[in-house]
């Protein structure tokens, strides 16, 4: 109840239209049951006036056309008419305010889902499947919205038309009534049982469409890989195998689906042929008359729907219950990466001091350490390299700068300040970030470079292309920087995506810029150019390089060698190589790789 009590909230703001759209559909509704009753009118004052009419009239077209009948149907036409004319007007209405309503409530939870997905720290997305973040951010959403639309519109609409239709049935004969209810409940039980089958089915097939398109997205992000590989035939065996899965499956729906409607109308027809039976048998007694037994026909098909629709109802009530609760799980998620509470944290101009005490730190649900008892400082304006074999913590040390990671253990200052009294917005806007795997969105060359600076001019764009040696690639293009890079910058080489984003990191001007491994795809001569650019252009500024390649880190001030999680060695290039330790190792043996690639 505490998860419907959360669902119901988002109702508040727009109560008044929700009021509105219900006094719509009631009222509705309320003019609907009047298009039976019309009908039966006009059909037992055109049978009086038949008896009454001459007995020489040859046929029913006589008495029709005659004009009093003609007056009758006439008056009664324009009623029904007006009665009918209203009903649609009022459900136009209904569904303006009800179902837009819906709509509304629905971009307001996709809004407040995003912008906590966006608060949310890395530890998160670390923890929990990306493709599971995504389905609750749009099609548990979409589920969500059904609850406050179809779910909300059918639970008035039962509640209202059931309740007008079956007191007009008892006004005008109980007994008849029992009769033509009869079936109702049956259908109302088969209803709820196919439609629960239905979703369920759907489900499964909605996971399989699912895998059908992780294949297909997989397959297309990869494509140059499956060409060299000369694996097309392969791959589209898998997606077919996938595909086959999804058609099976979904035939098996629609062969229930097909039935279900057949079902439908069967208990219908029988509800109708005990009206028409036990009517007859009253009309023959004289307690009923035969435009009684129309208006009852159209009473039960009036409320066949509402009757159907308790089960579709109920189904969709538990789906949407079920998805907001796997929504609400992510709003209720608590940002542990935040400014201090009351605290928009300090503001102030970052000068690019980095120091780093005792800090360790593990990953959610690991158990090992990934950096143990950290210790360093790194000043403004020096260069600082972290080298060491894979895993040994070199990224995840750096990741903890900007607090992508907030330490488990031992404190870090920027300048001199603790690192949580920082504003946050304040501390990332200062720092520029190169991760190692290269991300770069669907769009322009010059959108990519823009991306981390709000309306950069053009001279700033082609500053930062030029300082990251990538401005004599773009301008090669046909469409320079309007040249759109494709899915994850497919349409680029590893080099042109690399330098492309520590332009889009250098464009920021930042007081500290974080290289995890941002060169690997470089060539050595255009990778010592951008070094040098670096040095002799940031020379105030702090630079934070993690590389596998000697070359790469040899100029640094200071270079850090980690393993295991732990620093074991500190110095520069020279002092390290005079230590003849694991650094000096490490770069005898790219010296003699080097070697060996000559000969």
């Amino acid at each position: 109840m505490d998860s419907l009590r959360k669902l119901n909230s988002y109702i508040k703001k727009y109560k008044g239209t929700f009021l509105l759209g219900a006094l719509f559909l009631t009222a509705s509704n309320f003019f609907l049951i009047w298009i039976p009753v019309l009908i039966r009118q006009t059909m037992d004052e055109v049978e009086v006036l038949g008896e009454e009419h001459d007995p020489d009239a040859s046929n029913i077209w006589d008495v029709l056309f005659s004009s009093e009948a003609g007056e009758i149907l006439a008056y009664n036409s324009l009623l029904l008419i007006g009665t009918v004319g209203l009903y649609g007007i009022l459900l136009f209405a209904t569904r303006q305010t009800l179902i837009v309503s819906s709509r509304k409530i629905e971009f307001d939870i996709r809004n407040q889902m995003m912008d906590k997905l966006l608060l949310l720290p890395q530890r998160y997305f670390e923890s929990n499947k990306s493709g599971e973040v995504y389905v609750r951010a749009t099609e548990d959403i979409n589920r969500v919205r059904e609850y406050f639309g179809p779910v909300v519109m059918y639970t008035i609409n039962t509640i209202t038309r059931a309740g007008f239709i079956i007191t007009m049935m008892i006004i005008v004969n109980p007994q008849l009534t029992y009769w033509a209810l009869i079936p109702l409940p049956f259908l109302s039980a088969f209803a709820y049982w196919v439609s629960g089958f239905i979703n369920k089915y759907q489900i499964i097939i909605q996971e399989q469409y699912s895998d059908i398109a992780g294949r297909a997205q997989e397959a297309f992000s990869s494509i140059r890989l499956i060409k060299a590989f000369n694996r097309e035939e392969y791959e589209q065996g898998k997606f077919e195998k996938e595909s086959e899965s999804y058609r099976v499956k979904k035939l098996k729906l629609d062969m229930v689906e097909s039935l279900f409607h057949p079902a439908l109308n069967f208990l219908i027809g029988v509800s109708v042929v005990i009206v028409i039976w036990q009517g007859g048998m009253m009309v023959i007694e004289d307690t009923l008359t035969v435009g009684n037994i129309a208006e009852f026909v159209i009473y039960v098909a009036y409320l066949t729907w509402p009757v159907a629709s308790l089960g579709y109802t109920v189904n969709t009530f538990q789906k949407s219950l079920a998805s907001w609760e796997r929504v609400d799980k992510v709003l209720t998620e608590p940002v542990k990466i935040q400014d201090s509470e009351g605290d928009k944290g300090v503001e102030k101009p970052v000068e690019g001091k980095i120091e780093f005490r005792n800090v360790s730190f593990t990953y959610p649900e690991a158990e090992e350490t990934a950096i143990k008892n950290i210790n360093f400082t790194i000043e403004p304006g020096m260069t600082a390299a972290f080298v060491g074999r894979t895993g040994s913590g070199k990224t995840t040390l750096i990741n903890l700068i900007p607090r992508l990671f907030d330490v488990t253990e031992g404190e870090i200052f920027i300048d001199d300040i603790e690192i949580k009294k920082w504003s946050i917005e304040l501390l990332r806007r200062n720092i520029g970030y190169v991760p190692q795997e290269t991300f770069l969105f669907s769009t322009t060359i010059k959108e990519n470079i823009a991306f981390g600076v709000e309306q950069a001019s053009m001279e700033e764009i082609e500053k930062a292309a030029e300082s990251a040696r990538v401005l004599s690639n773009i301008l090669e293009f046909e469409k320079k920087f309007e040249t759109m890079v494709g899915e994850r910058g497919i349409t680029l080489s590893g080099g042109q995506k690399q330098r492309t984003a520590i332009a889009r990191a250098l464009i920021k001007n930042p007081s500290i810029i974080l290289l995890d491994d941002s060169l690997s795809a470089v060539d050595t001569k255009t990778e010592d150019d951008i070094l040098k650019h670096l040095k002799s252009t940031r020379s105030s500024k702090t630079t934070i390089m993690i590389s596998h390649r000697i070359s790469t880190v040899k100029n640094a001030d200071i270079i850090f060698y980690l393993e295991e999680g732990s620093i074991v060695e500190r110095g520069s290039h020279d002092q390290l190589l005079t230590e003849e330790g694991r650094y000096a190792r490490m770069y005898q043996k790219q010296l003699l790789e080097q070697e060996l690639a000559q000969i």
